[in-house]
């Protein structure tokens, strides 16, 4: 008769902690996820922070935690957590267990291995009782996010026709000539305009000489990246790899011209994240115009909003003068070509850097070819 009493009582028990966890077990708790830093670049190790608090005197016995993230956000291995990766999201889940009015923080280490515009959304708390014989689940909304700006790729920036660029101040090998400081003379050219010509040094050297003049780098510099990775591509982008490092030449030659105090703009044939047409700044200069190109690049999207050869005639049309365009694109053909001269008739440089079909490591290599299509005359 005791055994039954005990079992009865037992079953009692059972019962009623089942209604009680069922009841309370997720009130008053609170969860936040959070990343440490609102900015990093690719390739960065930064904190992904989840902080729990048990605001009642009831127990959590156990709590699972679940959430989707990126495939790009890269987990380091640690206890009491699971990782199942997909193509494009992650299964991300936690284990936890809290007493009454209890605390906990757990720090994530992840490294971004691609730049992006990432977006905590929603998470799934589930709990129960103390023998696991029910469980219930809510879900809480997220509102945390994290730019990944791209890793600035080291580039040939002094292959450019203008390789001495030094924003206003002068320099040895200048762009800009400046009519009213005459230098010296040197040998006609083909471009070389008439009224340039020095009379008396061609009397004494026997030769067409013109005016050599002392010259300013007040010049800017103009990125222009292209999306589509084979020449005839259809609308969507195969190659995504090879797009990802022209991002990151197009970061490393911002981040070269500026440091040289340079004017910087960039304008692609992509829209950024929430848009549809294709992205274009205008040149500025300095680290906080800087750190924008690094965000608006953080948010291309790699899709094409129009053909590249339309997007150089629309520059083309723009008329700016005395700047040095940068031309990243994976293919050159007789239309970009056509293009790019529209480009140089404006008084502009125009040169080429070739995506490689395989993706390299962050620098360029020698394999990688540079053209100078045009040199700015006067």
């Amino acid at each position: 008769m005791f055994i039954i009493d005990l079992i009865v009582i037992a079953g009692v028990i059972a019962g009623l902690q089942v209604v009680i966890f069922k009841r309370y077990v997720l009130r008053n708790l609170h969860y936040v996820r959070r990343f440490k830093v609102k900015h990093c670049f690719r390739g960065d190790e930064i904190e992904l922070v989840e902080q729990l608090s048990n605001k009642k005197r009831l127990p959590v016995p156990w709590l699972r935690v679940e959430s989707q993230l990126s495939t790009h956000l890269h987990f380091s291995k640690q206890d009491n957590f699971d990782v199942s990766s997909g193509q494009v999201y992650q299964n991300h889940r936690s284990l936890f267990s809290l007493g009454g009015y209890m605390k906990l923080t757990r720090t994530n280490r992840i490294t971004p291995n691609r730049r992006g515009w990432y977006k905590l959304s929603t998470v799934s708390l589930t709990s129960g009782d103390l023998f696991g014989n029910i469980s219930c689940h809510i879900q809480i909304p997220l509102e945390d996010e994290l730019i990944v700006y791209p890793k600035p790729a080291v580039v040939p920036f002094e292959q450019l026709p203008s390789q001495s660029l030094q924003g206003e101040q002068q320099v040895k090998r200048f762009i800009i000539p400046d009519p009213f400081v005459i230098v010296g003379a040197r040998n006609y050219q083909s471009g070389d305009s008439m009224k340039q010509v020095n009379w008396k040094a061609t009397a004494r050297a026997g030769t067409l000489q013109v005016h050599q003049y002392d010259f300013t780098a007040d010049r800017s510099l103009m990125i222009l990246l292209n999306v589509d990775d084979k020449e005839g591509m259809w609308r969507n982008v195969t190659n995504e790899a090879v797009i990802e490092q022209g991002i990151e030449w197009a970061a490393g030659a911002a981040e070269a011209a500026i440091s040289r105090g340079m004017d910087v703009g960039f304008t692609a044939n992509m829209p950024m994240s929430g848009n549809s047409d294709h992205i274009h700044i205008e040149p500025g200069r300095g680290q906080e115009h800087l750190f924008m190109l690094y965000e608006l690049m953080a948010k291309l999207v790699i899709e094409r909003t129009s053909l590249f050869m339309d997007l150089l005639m629309l520059e083309a049309l723009k008329r700016y003068s005395n700047r040095d365009i940068v031309i990243i694109t994976s293919y050159w053909s007789d239309s970009l070509e056509l293009a790019a001269n529209s480009l140089m008739q404006n008084g502009n440089t125009v040169s080429i850097w070739y995506l490689p079909e395989a993706v390299q490591k962050d620098t360029f290599k020698s394999e990688v070819t540079v053209n100078d299509r045009g040199r700015y005359v006067s």
